[in-house]
């Protein structure tokens, strides 16, 4: 069972990491340049995250099925919030994710849309947080041809037992940062 200091340890972790990533649309956004390679969109958000089947300690292949909301920014600084779902493949465990394969489909609330398609994404574990970071383009709708990079940073979902036991780790909360790139 991890104690108030180890808890405590994870929330502070997770405040700076939050801290970092919240500020990277409003310094992009003032970066009025159009030219390739510079941001087009930036988009912070939360997801939920189901694996089935459960990530244990043994690798295999497990079905992804994200649903989230962004809060995006883009270049002129305007802000548009968009839902979206994600459905995928990872080849991982419970300690380490790997091989991502997913196309995520963003909703934004003026009713444009953008579908991105994710094909690679090493991942880092510290202090209990897993790092994902994936790599895609824009296959269709808004921003289509761009470069984008998502970074997701999953919370410990339960006990670390859970991973052994029950089936492993089914269910995740993540926090994640969208880049997308001309």
């Amino acid at each position: 069972m991890i104690g108030k200091r180890g808890v405590g340890i994870a929330l502070s972790s997770l405040a700076l990491v939050a801290s970092g990533i919240g500020g990277a649309p409003a310094a992009r956004a003032r970066d009025h340049d159009h030219d390739r390679g510079h941001a087009f969109q930036d988009c912070t958000g939360r997801e939920n995250i189901t694996y089935g089947p459960g990530l244990s300690l043994s690798s295999g292949t497990s079905a992804v099925s994200v649903d989230g909301t962004y809060r995006c920014t883009d270049v002129p600084g305007r802000t548009i919030t968009a839902t979206y779902h994600t459905e995928g493949t990872t080849g991982g465990t419970c300690l380490l994710l790997a091989s991502n394969k997913s196309e995520e489909t963003l909703h934004y609330a003026d009713g444009s849309t953008t579908v991105i398609a994710y094909r690679s994404g090493p991942s880092v574990r510290l202090a209990g947080v897993n790092t994902a970071v994936l790599d895609g383009v824009v296959v269709s709708g808004r921003g289509k041809g761009s470069a984008a990079e998502k970074t997701i940073q999953t919370l410990p979902a339960g006990l670390p037992t859970d991973c052994v036991l029950g089936g492993g780790i089914r269910h995740t909360v993540a926090f994640t940062h969208l880049s997308i790139t001309r």
